[in-house]
């Protein structure tokens, strides 16, 4: 609960700083025990292919999208692919089938509960659990978010998503920076990699670098709603673990950004904080703007004076498409 809570420091995109080498050693010493708890499980192999997409560092990477564009490709192949993940912000620990018409983000965390409106997603810390259960309901392939973090199940592919403007930050283990794994590790590990945003030749060289076998897929954050507002005006917030990348977006569609709130990644909104930024907008006659992340967190009486943004991601061609379909093939074949 605490990471979710924490906003992001500006010492973890700054290399050298006097922060990160002063919390190495016990940087290292969370890796040490988490690689050990992480080496100590024997992963069970399933009876559908389980795909595993994460990212090294702790947030803002662009998973999410990533998840989401996994499962629309799977869906347009006729799978019916089930979303296994951790409630992290929510209080509900146990096994359960997210239902967005019962359940609240604090009793099942923001990132399932939007998940949940597109595609059957299960929580629960007991990923062994949470799997069969999804399989028993009819699922005949299963997509995890934490595959760095979570041994516990076999993937058959194993996607690493990487944002080309966050990169690695400051490449320091949390808490000396934000990569919750060691970099090399996780690429020689993985299956591919998707780079999200604007081509960066010196990241991929970097990756080549560690890898040069690793397929390197790339995609575009695309809104699909330009939103329409009076005088084109917006006060625009967000709780991102990489905020910037909302804001980007909307300088991409032209909007006149009068100002930008940026909150811990999964804050809890209050009706206190909602009912002020609606005030600051009314004043200065804009549009209160949001991700659909932080939408569905906002009080029910107060979601009128809001405004949200769909994104999506966007490959640059169908080979993601086609290794991603051939490889859930072999893997049955076999």
């Amino acid at each position: 609960m605490l990471l979710n809570k924490l906003r992001t420091p500006k010492f973890w995109y700054k290399k050298q700083s006097i922060l990160s080498k002063c919390l190495s050693p016990i940087a290292n010493l969370i890796n040490y025990i988490s690689e050990i708890k992480y080496n100590s499980v024997s992963p069970e192999k399933l009876s559908v292919p389980v795909i595993g997409i994460d990212s090294i560092v702790m947030s803002g990477a662009g998973k999410t999208p990533a998840i989401d564009l996994v499962c629309e490709i799977l869906k347009q192949y006729k799978y019916n692919p089930h979303i296994l993940t951790s409630s992290h912000s929510g209080y509900i620990k146990n096994v359960v089938q997210v239902d967005p018409k019962l359940h609240s983000y604090l009793q099942v965390g923001d990132e399932p509960l939007l998940y949940s409106q597109l595609i059957t997603t299960w929580i629960g810390k007991n990923r062994i659990k949470a799997s069969k259960a999804a399989i028993n309901t009819g699922a005949n392939l299963l997509v995890i978010d934490d595959w760095l973090k979570n041994n516990y199940l076999q993937s058959s592919y194993k996607l690493l998503v990487i944002d080309s403007e966050q990169k690695f930050c400051n490449e320091c283990l949390f808490p000396a920076g934000p990569l919750m794994h060691r970099i090399e590790p996780a690429i020689n590990t993985s299956d591919a990699i998707l780079i999200i945003g604007n081509y960066d030749e010196v990241l991929e060289n970097d990756i080549k670098n560690i890898n040069d076998k690793i397929p390197i897929f790339r995609a575009k954050m695309k809104a699909i709603n330009k939103l329409e507002v009076e005088k084109n005006k917006v006060i625009a917030f967000c709780g991102l673990g990489y905020p910037n990348k909302f804001k980007n977006t909307l300088k991409e569609l032209d909007y006149n950004i009068i100002d930008f709130w940026k909150f811990s990644d999964h804050h809890p909104y209050t009706v206190t904080e909602i009912r002020k930024l609606i005030n600051i907008a009314t004043n200065n006659n804009a549009t209160l703007i949001t991700t659909m992340k932080d939408y569905v967190k906002i009080p029910e009486d107060c979601k009128t004076d809001i405004k949200a943004i769909q994104i999506k991601l966007a490959v640059e061609n169908e080979d993601f498409t086609k290794a991603l379909i051939k490889n859930i093939k072999d893997k049955i074949m076999h």
